[in-house]
Formats: structure tokens, C-alpha cells, sequence
């Protein structure tokens, strides 16, 4: 995530998965309201449910 720090107009903050298909971004699902481990864990498992391939 330390990319995304230097961006304008944006806030980097865990919780978050960018979404892409053949290496391109197509989206990205945000989760809030447990602490950092447990909403990116959270987003994992939401895109391993519906199929997506997440990089190890």
C-alpha cells in the first residue's frame, strides 16, 4: 500500500482489495468495522468466495 500513500486526494488505509482480471483493475471491495487483519482477511475471503484468484 505505500504507492497509494503518495497519491493526491487519497487516503491509504487497510481494509481494502483492489480487484483486477488479467492484471488490469476492474474495481476493488472495501471493508470496515473490525481491525486492519480482519477486514482485509474479510475482503480475501468475499473474492475467494465469488471466484476471483488473489496473488499469494
Amino acid at each position: 500500500m505505500a504507492p497509494l500513500a503518495y497519491r493526491p486526494r487519497m487516503v491509504a488505509v487497510g481494509g481494502g482489495y483492489p480487484i483486477l482480471v488479467d492484471s488490469k483493475l476492474i474495481g476493488g471491495i472495501g471493508i470496515s468495522g473490525g481491525t486492519y487483519q480482519q477486514d482485509q482477511d474479510a475482503c480475501v475471503a468475499a473474492l475467494e468466495k465469488i471466484g476471483f484468484q488473489l496473488p499469494a
